[in-house]
């Protein structure tokens, strides 16, 4: 099998200095594109995970109730934040659908888990 090179070109760089800010060879005239510097893709989805641990928690120790109440209150702020954020990526961990599908939806979620969770009897 012969030893052929993955990209066009020669397989060895040429020999020489190498280009760059130590030598005196031709450097590129282009800025170096800075870092990621947007917001954390991380807060939706910590908010998610914290909340619906809470919830698991206060419902399998406190009540069945109080674990409900939970996951609204989760869901609520989880719709306000979505509904509150400039953008797509300032929500990234609960944008799913398009800004008003997604609000509508964690809030009337919300709305009926809480509804749910005061109205029914012996619920803990």
């Amino acid at each position: 099998m012969d030893q052929r090179p993955l990209f066009p070109g020669p397989a060895v760089p040429p020999p020489g200095p190498t280009p760059g800010p130590t030598s005196s060879g031709p450097t590129s005239s282009r800025p170096t594109p800075p870092g990621y510097r947007g917001p954390s893709v991380k807060g939706g989805l910590v908010l998610a995970v914290v909340g619906v641990s809470a919830a698991a928690v206060l419902g399998t120790f406190v009540s069945a109730r109080l674990g409900a109440v939970a996951v609204a209150v989760t869901l609520g702020v989880a719709g306000t934040w979505r509904a509150v954020a400039p953008r797509a990526t300032h929500a990234a961990g609960i944008a799913v659908r398009s800004k008003t599908i997604d609000a509508f939806l964690y809030l009337a979620t919300a709305a009926a888990i809480l509804v749910l969770a005061v109205t029914v009897p012996y619920l803990g």
